[in-house]
């Protein structure tokens, strides 16, 4: 009864919902910078441009939701009562689904990363008035 397959195709997942839970922490600790900026800031218009900085935090932590949702339901393709499937119960759609995954993991962390470094280059060009 092999189950390679399986195990690694939920380690992945496993692995995602942990970066997943780093990006949040790290999207909780910028989002608390930028209601700091704008409670010590008395520039005019910087509420707008902190609030499109959270505008872009809010939709990459959305799609980190809905991929959260996704593995969840490839999860339960992958086990059936705490037990990794057979290799030979694996099928394409499942498998492609995964590919599917990976892919959206890979641009939403493309994302993340850029939209916080944005917010970043924000924050420090603030500090620096």
């Amino acid at each position: 009864m092999a189950t390679t397959i399986a195990e690694h195709y939920a380690d992945e997942l496993v692995e995602w919902r942990r970066l997943i839970d780093f990006y949040d922490q790290e999207m909780d600790d910028l989002e608390t910078k930028l209601v700091e900026v704008i409670r010590r800031n008395s520039i005019p218009g910087i509420a707008a441009r902190v609030e499109q900085q959270q505008s872009f935090l809010n939709e990459i932590a959305d799609e980190f939701d809905k991929l959260s949702a996704s593995f969840t339901e490839q999860e339960s393709v992958l086990k059936t009562d705490d037990s990794f499937v057979d290799d030979k119960d694996i099928n394409i759609v499942t498998e492609k689904k995964q590919n599917e995954l990976r892919r959206h993991m890979q641009q939403a962390e493309k994302t993340f990363l850029d939209r916080k470094h944005t917010c970043s280059n924000f924050l420090s060009g603030l500090l620096k008035r």
